[in-house]
C-alpha cells in the first residue's frame, strides 16, 4: 500500500488538469460544463482519499472519508448530465427529458448523505495487507451507494446510445472518450457494488478507482483533442432500456462479481481480488478498443477477402445505382432506357432489350434496347402465344435460356432479338412480373467474351427484373389512378349540373301542374312568366359552366342580399299540398356569398325536406346570426334518417334511396358549404324528422349595410 498515495495524487492532478483543458476548449458546448464539474469532483474525491490515507489520527481519517463519500454522491447526476449532452444535437431536449432522473439521483445520493452525515461511518478497522482500512456506516448508507451504481449504469447506457448513433469519423472522434468513461464507470459499478455489500469502502477499492481515473483521463484527453466534445450533433434513438446492451452486461457483471466475491471470501484470497478485477477490466477495455477500431475491422475485411471467396458483385453498389438512376423516372420508356443501360454495364452484356406486353392488342412493344437498330419494328404480334403468357404471371419469374426453350413466346423473342456476335454466348429472357401480372420481358445477350451466366448472375438478373416489373406496374397504376381521378372530377361536376337541371325541371313541372287550375288568374300568369324567365336564365348559366367541367368546383363571392336568395329558393319549392312552409330571418346586411351556390344549398335542403314528408307536415326555414357565423336552419317533420345512414351514405355521391334520384344532392350541398369555408350539421331520428344547420362565415361586404327592410316572417 506504499504506492497508494502516489496513485491518488496522480489521479487528482490528472483530473484537475483535464478539467482545465476541457473548460478552455472552443467552441463552447454544454458538455464541457458537465465534464468540468465531473472531473473536479473526481479530483476532490482522489485528494480526499490521499488526505485520509496520510491522516495522523483515526478521526481525521474518518473525516476525509466522509467528505470523499459526499463528493462521490454528487458525481452520479453530474456525469449523467455529461452523458446526455456529450456529442449530441439539441442537448437541452435530452436534459429536459431526463430532469426527474437527475433530481432523483441527487436526492437519493447527496440528500441521504447529508441527512445521515453523522452515521456515514460508524466502524473503522484494519484489513490485509498492512495499511488497508475498511469504513462501515449505518445500513441507510447503502442508498448512497445504490445511487452511485444506478448512476454509473445509466451513464454507460447513454454512452452506448451515443456511440451507436455515431458512424464513420464520428466514431473515430468519440471512441476513446467512450472507452475511457466506460472503464471509469465500469470500475465504479464494481467498487460501488462492493461498498454496497459491506455498507462502506476500503482503501483498496479507492486505489482501484484512482487507477481507473488515471487511465480514463488519458483516454478522454485524447478524445478531447480529436473531437472538442461538441463537434458532433448525434441524435441517438431512444430505444427501450431493457433492450440496451449496457443494461444486460451490467446485470451480468454484477452477478459475476457477486459470485466471484463470495468465492474469494470463502477461499481466503481477498487480498489479491481487487487487482485481479482491475486487470479483468483492463482486458475488457482492450477488447473494446479493438472492436471499435475502424483499422482492425478493415484489416479483418481484407483478410476475409483474401482467404475466403468473395461475391463477384457488390450488391449494395448495384442497388444504390439502380435506385439512383430510376427513382425520378416517371416516363415508361425513359425508365426502361436507364434500366437497360444499367444491366448492360453490370453484366457486360452488349444486347439488352425490354419488351412491354400490350395484352389488349395481343402484342409486345419495344420500350428500350442497347443493340436493336432504329428501323427495327417497334411491335410484334403474339398471335396464339398470348395464351401461354397467363401461366407466367402465376409463378415466380425465372430466367429462361432462349436457345433451349421450346415455348412459343420464346420463339417470338428469339426472332426479334437476333444475335450480333457468334461468340456472345446464349440469350436469356426474364419475365417481368409484379402482383401476379405480366408486364413484359427482359432479354439479355451478346455478353463480352461469351462469359457463361453463373447462378449468381442469374439471381441478380432476376432481382433486377423483379424490381423493374414493380416499377412498371407502379407507373401503370399511377396512370390509371390519374385517369380515374380525372373521370371522377368530370362525373362530379356533370352530376352537379344535372342535379341543378333536375331541380329546375321540378320547378317547371310544378308550374305546369298548376297551369290548368290557375291560368285565368293574372297574378299567376305574371308569376309563371317570371318563373320561366328565371328557369331559362338558370339553364343558360348551367350551359355556360359546361366549359369548366374539368376544373374543381369553385364559388364566386359577391355582395349578396341573402333574403332575396332565400325567397327564390322558397319559390323553387312552391307550395306543396298538405305541407306548411314557415320561414323567418332577421334584417341582414350585404354579405359576401355566392348567390347561386347558396340558392342551390337551400333549394336542395327544401326539396329533400318536401320529399321526406308524408302530408300533413311542416317545413321550417330559419336564419339566425351568431357572429362570426350565420346559421341557415332547415327542419322538417318527415320520416327521418338512421345514424348509420347519416354516417355511411348521406354525403356520399351517387348514393340514393329515391327511385328517380341521382344521389348527388347532399354531396353537392356539403361541397358548396365547405367551399364557402363553412360547415354542415345534421340531426335526425327515424320517425321524428330532420334538422340541417348550415354555418357560413358572416362577412359583411365592404362594411356596407343595405337599407333596412322589415324582418321577414312567413
Amino acid at each position: 500500500m506504499d504506492w497508494f498515495p502516489a496513485i491518488q495524487a496522480a489521479a487528482a492532478l490528472a483530473a484537475f488538469g483535464l478539467m482545465v483543458a476541457a473548460l478552455l476548449v472552443r467552441p463552447r458546448h454544454p458538455a464541457q460544463i458537465w465534464l468540468g464539474g465531473g472531473l473536479s469532483l473526481l479530483a476532490i474525491e482522489s485528494l480526499c482519499q490521499w488526505m485520509s490515507f496520510r491522516a495522523d489520527t483515526r478521526d481525521s481519517m474518518v473525516l476525509w472519508q466522509k467528505v470523499a463519500l459526499l463528493t462521490g454522491s454528487v458525481s452520479a447526476p453530474i456525469w449523467l448530465g455529461f452523458s446526455l449532452t456529450f456529442a449530441r444535437g439539441e442537448p437541452a431536449r435530452f436534459l429536459s427529458r431526463w430532469r426527474w432522473v437527475l433530481v432523483g439521483l441527487g436526492l437519493m445520493g447527496i440528500g441521504v448523505a447529508l441527512a445521515f452525515y453523522p452515521v456515514l461511518i460508524l466502524e473503522v478497522g484494519p484489513l490485509p495487507p498492512p495499511g488497508n482500512w475498511y469504513f462501515r456506516g449505518h445500513p441507510v448508507v447503502r442508498l448512497v451507494y445504490t445511487a452511485m451504481v444506478v448512476g454509473a449504469v445509466l451513464v454507460l447506457t447513454q454512452l452506448e446510445w451515443t456511440y451507436r448513433a455515431a458512424v464513420g469519423t464520428g466514431r473515430w472522434r468519440i471512441k476513446y472518450a467512450v472507452v475511457g468513461l466506460g472503464l471509469l464507470f465500469g470500475t465504479r459499478i464494481y467498487t460501488g457494488s462492493q461498498a454496497l455489500l459491506y455498507a462502506g469502502p476500503n482503501f483498496q477499492l479507492a486505489m482501484v478507482n484512482a487507477a481507473a481515473v488515471l487511465v480514463a483521463c488519458g483516454l478522454v484527453g485524447l478524445a478531447l483533442y480529436r473531437s472538442r466534445l461538441g463537434g458532433l450533433d448525434l441524435y441517438p434513438s431512444a430505444v427501450a432500456i431493457h433492450r440496451s446492451l449496457t443494461i444486460l452486461l451490467s446485470g451480468v457483471y454484477l452477478v459475476v462479481v457477486g459470485l466471484l466475491a463470495t468465492w474469494v471470501t470463502r477461499a481466503g484470497g481477498e487480498y489479491g481480488f481487487p487487482m485481479l478485477a482491475f486487470l479483468l477490466l483492463l482486458a475488457a477495455v482492450g477488447l473494446s478498443v479493438l472492436w471499435m477500431s475502424d483499422r482492425v475491422r478493415q484489416r479483418l475485411r481484407v483478410f476475409v477477402s483474401r482467404h475466403f471467396r468473395r461475391p463477384y458483385y457488390d450488391y449494395r453498389q448495384v442497388w444504390s445505382r439502380f435506385a439512383e438512376r430510376t427513382s425520378a423516372r416517371m416516363d415508361r420508356e425513359e425508365l426502361c432506357r436507364e434500366v437497360s443501360r444499367l444491366i448492360s454495364e453490370t453484366f457486360e452484356a452488349l444486347s439488352v432489350s425490354i419488351w412491354l406486353l400490350d395484352s389488349l392488342r395481343g402484342r409486345l412493344l419495344l420500350a428500350a434496347s442497347t443493340s436493336l437498330p432504329a428501323q427495327q419494328p417497334r411491335s410484334v404480334e403474339l398471335g396464339s402465344c398470348l395464351a401461354e403468357l397467363a401461366s407466367l404471371a402465376t409463378v415466380p419469374p425465372q430466367p429462361v435460356q432462349l436457345e433451349e426453350a421450346k415455348a412459343g413466346w420464346c420463339d417470338v423473342l428469339r426472332q426479334v432479338n437476333p444475335r450480333f456476335f457468334t461468340e456472345g454466348g446464349p440469350r436469356w429472357a426474364v419475365p417481368l412480373v409484379s402482383g401476379n401480372e405480366l408486364v413484359g420481358f427482359l432479354v439479355v445477350g451478346d455478353r463480352v467474351a461469351g462469359m457463361t451466366y453463373l447462378p449468381e448472375d442469374l439471381e441478380l438478373l432476376t432481382c433486377l427484373a423483379e424490381q423493374l416489373g414493380s416499377a412498371l406496374r407502379t407507373l401503370n397504376l399511377s396512370e390509371q389512378l390519374a385517369q380515374a381521378r380525372e373521370w371522377e372530377a368530370f362525373q362530379a361536376m356533370s352530376a352537379f349540373l344535372v342535379h341543378d337541371l333536375k331541380n329546375t325541371a321540378s320547378t317547371l313541372s310544378l308550374m305546369l301542374r298548376n297551369l290548368p287550375l290557375h291560368f285565368d288568374k293574372p297574378e299567376f300568369r305574371e308569376d309563371a312568366i317570371r318563373g320561366l324567365s328565371r328557369c331559362a336564365q338558370h339553364i343558360n348559366e348551367l350551359i355556360g359552366r359546361l366549359t369548366a367541367l374539368r376544373s374543381k368546383p369553385q364559388v364566386r363571392l359577391v355582395p349578396t342580399r341573402l333574403a332575396e336568395v332565400l325567397r327564390f329558393a322558397l319559390q323553387d319549392l312552391g307550395q306543396p299540398d298538405g305541407i306548411t312552409v314557415e320561414s323567418r330571418w332577421p334584417d341582414l346586411p350585404l354579405l359576401l356569398l355566392d348567390p347561386a351556390a347558396v340558392r342551390s344549398i337551400v333549394t336542395n335542403l327544401l326539396l329533400n325536406a318536401r320529399e321526406a314528408i308524408t302530408p300533413p307536415g311542416r317545413i321550417t326555414l330559419e336564419v339566425t346570426v351568431q357572429e362570426p357565423w350565420i346559421c341557415l336552419r332547415v327542419a322538417d317533420t318527415g320520416c327521418g334518417m338512421t345514424p348509420e345512414f347519416i354516417e355511411r351514405r348521406l354525403f356520399r355521391p351517387f348514393q340514393t334511396t329515391k327511385k328517380n334520384g341521382l344521389g348527388i344532392g347532399m354531396f353537392q350541398v356539403r361541397t358548396l358549404v365547405e367551399l364557402h369555408g363553412g360547415r354542415l350539421e345534421v340531426q335526425s331520428q327515424p320517425g321524428e324528422g330532420t334538422v340541417f344547420r348550415v354555418w357560413l362565415p358572416m362577412t359583411v361586404a365592404d362594411g356596407v349595410v343595405h337599407e333596412a327592410e322589415p324582418a321577414h316572417r312567413g
